[in-house]
């Protein structure tokens, strides 16, 4: 979700003041929106945003209030491959969402609820309904981030995976806090860290170790010891 803000950021800023020559090939019904700062036309209850460059930016139904509903695509700037795609529901996303690397692979799969969304993850970044399985993959395809969802907030069991497939880390969320015990690898699959947290959140202890295993540091809420 958040890969789609910066996206959106980055359209947004080739916007930032009206441009004195109209990009070739706009619609002719397109009309510069100076609230998004970018050329929009809704016409038929399709909302279509263009590049600056005269080429389809994003493309989705709308309901009668002109949010977005229905099945929605992003593009890339070349309008030949898909950027993201997933369903609106009266302004939000809902199901399952797909992000993707402008060769075709998968990014990011995500899936967002039905259910108010969470002001506190907002703010945090996030579109406050996520709800459900979440995958990042790098771009040779093979996956680098799996882990859930709930309400909005990281929850559950999350793992990172080096690009050979080995874990980088893995531990519990609850309500996109750390609980229980993280752990954490280098690359050659000597544990790096061990963290600590109560069931609350509350960060109870590290445990830091050397490449070769040697333990390094011990740092605690109050204390810590190294060497």
């Amino acid at each position: 979700m958040k890969f789609f803000l910066v996206s959106l950021f980055s359209f947004l800023f080739f916007f930032s003041c009206e441009p004195a020559d109209r990009p070739a090939g706009l619609p002719a019904n397109a009309k510069h929106d100076r609230n998004m700062n970018a050329y929009v036309l809704t016409e038929n209850g399709i909302s279509k945003i263009y590049y600056d460059n005269g080429k389809l930016f994003f493309e989705c139904p709308v309901d009668e209030a002109k949010l977005y509903h229905g099945f929605c695509k992003s593009y890339l700037r070349t309008e030949e491959g898909v950027s993201a795609q997933g369903n609106y529901e009266h302004g939000s996303r809902v199901g399952e969402w797909t992000w993707f690397f402008p060769d075709g692979k998968v990014y990011i799969k995500q899936k967002f609820g039905t259910g108010p969304k969470d002001l506190a993850a907002q703010f945090n970044g996030d579109e406050g309904n996520e709800d459900g399985p979440y995958e990042r993959y790098y771009p040779e395809g093979n996956l680098e981030v799996k882990g859930h969802y709930k309400s909005g907030f990281k929850s559950d069991f999350w793992q990172k995976f080096f690009k050979d497939g080995e874990l980088e880390y893995s531990g519990y969320y609850s309500k996109g806090k750390k609980i229980r015990t993280w752990f954490y690898y280098f690359p050659n699959r000597q544990t790096e860290s061990v963290e600590v947290f109560d069931d609350s959140g509350k960060f109870l202890s590290r445990t830091i170790f050397a490449p070769d295993g040697k333990k390094l540091c011990e740092v605690e809420e109050q204390k810590s010891h190294c060497g």
